[in-house]
């Protein structure tokens, strides 16, 4: 074999043993995955929930916590014995306890929190810890000799979203503001149906160019993921509603009395409430979600909505006078009482909208 054939198949053996190395697995713990993505970058999950670590010359970030204290502490133990890197900034994404449930973690091991302001706000509001250093709307973090973008780009999954962009790997962490392909549209209790289409157009006028996309939840993937959250949420039949005799039933969002029913028959079956050809209502202080379905099945133990194909309309309160009222039919839909922090879940499957 001559010199540069072997020369050539040196080369072709390194570059396959680099590209294998891209996509790589890693597990941190029985619950924490690594998958490398570049040479800087690793996706981190925990229970299918998502975050991002980038290394250069020897400084880390990561964006969001897991959901778990253990599991945040696993996952800094990582960064610094394993990769020999100092964390310079923890990035919190969103208020939702799968990215900050691990902030005092955090705060503990004397790493710097970033924020959106928005998100400090709900925080201290809710009694929730608080990252320590808030921007508005864009942050710009130095990593070694590269840089971390932070990005408010408008209200999506919940009002506070960020997506975080890392300019020199073309990646970027889309956060519960991406949708990916798993065909669950995610927890909508304090989504902005109306604004989240809107956003994810923003995202991608600004970040379009990314090779990887990282979703919330879910596996990642390219741009495309972004053009799926853009038509996922395309809905034309918004109404702004100023008087109550418009809708079916007066959302006055009291927060004495969260659930309401009606229905047809109303029957107990290993102690789930059988509800046929129903209308249940759910509601908080700013939210009302009417559901309505040849079936619904609630667990009063558990304060859970399970029903298969129907209609749901979601009722957000603008002002004392406006409601902002949008209409959703789905194959599934599930509805629970997470906390008093966090309020009510609402997770779709199959959503549809005729005026789409």
């Amino acid at each position: 074999m001559n010199y540069r054939l072997r020369c050539f198949l040196i080369g072709i053996i390194i570059l396959i043993s680099i590209n294998q190395s891209f996509g790589q697995k890693i597990k941190v713990s029985e619950n924490l995955i690594l998958y490398k993505l570049s040479e800087h970058c690793y996706e981190h999950t925990q229970k299918n929930n998502n975050g991002l670590i980038y290394i250069n010359n020897g400084k880390a970030v990561i964006v969001s916590t897991p959901d778990s204290d253990i599991e945040t502490q696993n996952l800094i133990d990582w960064v610094r014995n394993d990769q020999h890197a100092k964390i310079i900034a923890y990035v919190i994404d969103r208020w939702h306890p799968d990215a900050m449930q691990g902030l005092d973690i955090v705060k503990k091991n004397g790493i710097k929190s970033y924020a959106y302001e928005l998100t400090r706000q709900i925080a201290k509001e809710k009694g929730l810890p608080i990252p320590e250093i808030g921007f508005n709307p864009k942050k710009e973090i130095k990593v070694g000799d590269k840089k971390v973008i932070c990005h408010f780009l408008g209200k999506a999954h919940t009002s506070d979203g960020i997506v975080v962009w890392i300019p020199s790997e073309k990646i970027l962490f889309g956060g519960n503001e991406i949708r990916n392909y798993n065909g669950w549209i995610g927890n909508i209790g304090d989504a902005h149906l109306d604004k989240w289409s809107e956003t994810a157009t923003n995202i991608k006028r600004e970040y379009g160019s990314a090779k990887i996309v990282i979703p919330g939840h879910g596996k990642y993937g390219g741009v495309e993921l972004i053009d799926y959250t853009i038509d996922l949420y395309k809905f034309t039949n918004n109404e702004s509603i100023a008087s109550s005799s418009e809708i079916s039933i007066k959302p006055d969002f009291r927060t004495d009395k969260e659930f309401f029913i009606k229905a047809e028959s109303n029957s107990l079956q290993n102690g789930k409430r059988i509800l046929k050809n129903a209308i249940m209502i759910v509601q908080d202080a700013t939210k009302l979600i009417e559901i309505e379905s040849p079936q619904i099945v609630y667990q009063t133990d558990k304060k859970r909505i399970d029903s298969e194909i129907g209609r749901l309309r979601i009722y957000d309160k603008i002002t004392d006078n406006e409601v902002l009222r949008t209409d959703v039919n789905y194959k599934r839909l599930i509805v629970y009482k997470y906390d008093d922090f966090v309020g009510f879940v609402v997770i779709l499957k199959g959503i549809e909208n005729n005026n789409r």
